[in-house]
């Protein structure tokens, strides 16, 4: 449907994934993989970078759910209508939201 995922790589103690354009059902195979090879090759949190996310439906957030029984996670630069998501679902407190990378790799290094 949209971009997709721009980036996963570690970046200090996070493991990074950066998503861009539109998410639904359709996209989320893909990013499920991409998850998996992260757990796989990194103990950490897992950071997902939501800036360039233009759309997601409630799959996007399942993803995010089941992630979150195996790592903390880290959901960055949250936009507005995807916030909307989380709050609408009572479901944005079981995330670490922060507004850039970079507050999210300090709070993973304290």
């Amino acid at each position: 449907m949209g971009e997709g995922i721009r980036s996963s790589q570690q970046r200090g103690p996070l493991w990074l994934i950066e998503l861009a354009g539109d998410f639904d059902h359709t996209d989320v195979n893909t990013l499920a993989e991409t998850t998996a090879h992260a757990l796989r090759s990194h103990e950490g949190p897992v950071a997902f970078d939501l800036s360039a996310v233009t759309f997601c439906d409630s799959s996007l957030l399942n993803h995010f759910l089941q992630v979150r029984r195996q790592r903390p996670v880290h959901l960055v630069g949250l936009p507005a209508q995807t916030r909307r998501v989380f709050e609408i679902t009572g479901t944005l407190a079981a995330f670490s939201v922060f507004a850039t990378v970079q507050d999210a790799l300090d709070a993973a290094s304290t």
